[in-house]
C-alpha cells in the first residue's frame, strides 16, 4: 500500500460519513445561470429585422457556449453519484426507487417541451440517468471502459459531418431534404430517399440530440467519478489540479481554433467545451476550498438549491420577453446586441430575486416540492 501523502488519486470518501459541500450548490447555480448566457441568443429574434452585430455576438456566445451545458452536464452525474451514496447509507438497493425520478425528470422535460422551450435537454438527462444508474454498479475498470467506448461514438458522430459530401464532392451536412453548402456557393436541393440517412442526420448534426447523449454519458459517468474520489473535497487538491490542467490546457485553446475556423461544424461546442467544462468545476471546487461563500456565492447558491425551478423560470421569462418586446413599440428602438445581453441580466436577476424570496418561506424550490410529493406518492415515502 502506498504511504505518498498524495496519492495520484484519492480513495473513496466513507459514505457513511459524506457531509454537505457548501461549494456544490454554488457550481450548479452558476450551471444553470450559464445556460441562460448560451440560450438568450435564442431568445433574440424579437428585435424583429434588425441586424445584429454578427462579429460581437459570436464572440460573446462563444465565451458560454457548450461550457455551461457541460458543466451542467458534469453536475447531474454528480447528483447522481449523491443518490446512489445516499442510498448507500441507507441499506437500500440502487439504482431502487431512483428510477422513479428518472421518470419524473422525463416527464418534466416532456411538459417543458410542449410549454416553454424546445431546446430543453431535460428529457435526454432523464435517459442518461436511467442508463448512468447502472453504469455506476459496475467496478471502475469497467466504468473507465464505458466512458472510453461513448467517448468513441461521440467523438464519430461529432465528426461524422466531415466526411458526408453531396453529389459534387463538398464536405458538409447532410439534412433531409436540403443540403446546406459554404457561403459563395449556390445552395443545393435534392430529396433523401434513404431512412437510414434521415435518421442518421438526426443523430447528428440535424439534431444535437445524438451528441449530447453520446457527451452526456461521458460527462454523467465522470462527473460522478470525480466527485466520488473527492474533486469537491478538502482531500482533492491533486485531482482539483490535474483537471484543471487537463481541462483548461485541451480545452481553451482547441475551443480557440475551432472559433477562429471557419466551418467547425460545432465542434468547440461538443468537442472542446467538455474539457473546459470540467476546468471550470476543478477551478470553483479549489476557489472555495480557499475561501468562504461570499455575496455572490450565496446568490449563486440559492439559484442551485432549487435548480430545477430556476431553469424552467429562466426559460419561460425568455419566451415572455421574446413575444412582449416583439409586439411592443420599444422593438425597433433596441439595439439588438445590447437589449440581447440586458435581456440576460434582467432574466438572471429575476432567477436569483425569486430564489431568494421563495427560499425564506419555503426549504425548496416550487417544483422540487412537486417532484418530492410525487415521488414519496409514487414509492409510498412519507414526506418530511
Amino acid at each position: 500500500m502506498s504511504t505518498s501523502l498524495t496519492p495520484p488519486l484519492p480513495q473513496p470518501l466513507d459514505v457513511s460519513k459524506r457531509p454537505r459541500i457548501a461549494s456544490l450548490d454554488v457550481i450548479r447555480g452558476l450551471a444553470i445561470l450559464g445556460t441562460l448566457a448560451s440560450n438568450i441568443w435564442l431568445f433574440q429574434a424579437f428585435f424583429g429585422e434588425r441586424v445584429i452585430d454578427v462579429r460581437w455576438a459570436e464572440l460573446l456566445s462563444w465565451t458560454s457556449e457548450g461550457k455551461f451545458l457541460g458543466l451542467l452536464t458534469i453536475m447531474f452525474g454528480i447528483g447522481l453519484e449523491i443518490q446512489r451514496q445516499a442510498a448507500s447509507r441507507r441499506g437500500l438497493r440502487w439504482p431502487g426507487t431512483y428510477l422513479v425520478r428518472a421518470g419524473l425528470l422525463f416527464l418534466d422535460g416532456v411538459l417543458n417541451y410542449i410549454f416553454v422551450v424546445q431546446f430543453d435537454v431535460l428529457r435526454v438527462y432523464a435517459i442518461l440517468g436511467f442508463v448512468v444508474a447502472f453504469v455506476l454498479l459496475m467496478p471502475e475498470k469497467r466504468q473507465w471502459i464505458f466512458i472510453g467506448v461513448a467517448l468513441t461514438t461521440h467523438v464519430s458522430l461529432v465528426l461524422l459531418p466531415l466526411v458526408v459530401t453531396d453529389y459534387q464532392g463538398t464536405p458538409g451536412i447532410v439534412l433531409p431534404g436540403e443540403f446546406w453548402v459554404t457561403e459563395g456557393r449556390p445552395p443545393y436541393t435534392y430529396e433523401i430517399h434513404n431512412n437510414a440517412l434521415t435518421v442518421l442526420s438526426d443523430l447528428t448534426t440535424g439534431s444535437d440530440t445524438g451528441s449530447i447523449f453520446t457527451l452526456g454519458l461521458v460527462c454523467f459517468t465522470l462527473g460522478a467519478m470525480v466527485y466520488r474520489h473527492g474533486i469537491l473535497d478538502a482531500r482533492g487538491a491533486r485531482l482539483r489540479r490535474w483537471v484543471m490542467v487537463v481541462g483548461f490546457g485541451v480545452g481553451i485553446p482547441l475551443d480557440l481554433a475551432f472559433f477562429l475556423s471557419q466551418e467547425s461544424y460545432g465542434f468547440g461546442r461538443f468537442l472542446a467545451a467538455p474539457f473546459t467544462a470540467f476546468g471550470i468545476l476543478a477551478l470553483m471546487a479549489a476557489f472555495y476550498q480557499r475561501r468562504p461563500i461570499g455575496v455572490a456565492g450565496r446568490h449563486l447558491s440559492l439559484v442551485g438549491r432549487m435548480a430545477l425551478s430556476c431553469y424552467v423560470l429562466q426559460n419561460v421569462l425568455g419566451r415572455v420577453a421574446q413575444r412582449w418586446i416583439g409586439s411592443s413599440p420599444l422593438s425597433p428602438m433596441l439595439d439588438p446586441l445590447i437589449g440581447t445581453i440586458l435581456m440576460f441580466l434582467v432574466i438572471g436577476a429575476l432567477v436569483i430575486l425569486f430564489a431568494k424570496v421563495w427560499l425564506r418561506f419555503f426549504p425548496r424550490g416550487p417544483l422540487e416540492y412537486v417532484w418530492d410529493v410525487s415521488f414519496r406518492f409514487l414509492t409510498r415515502r412519507r414526506l418530511r
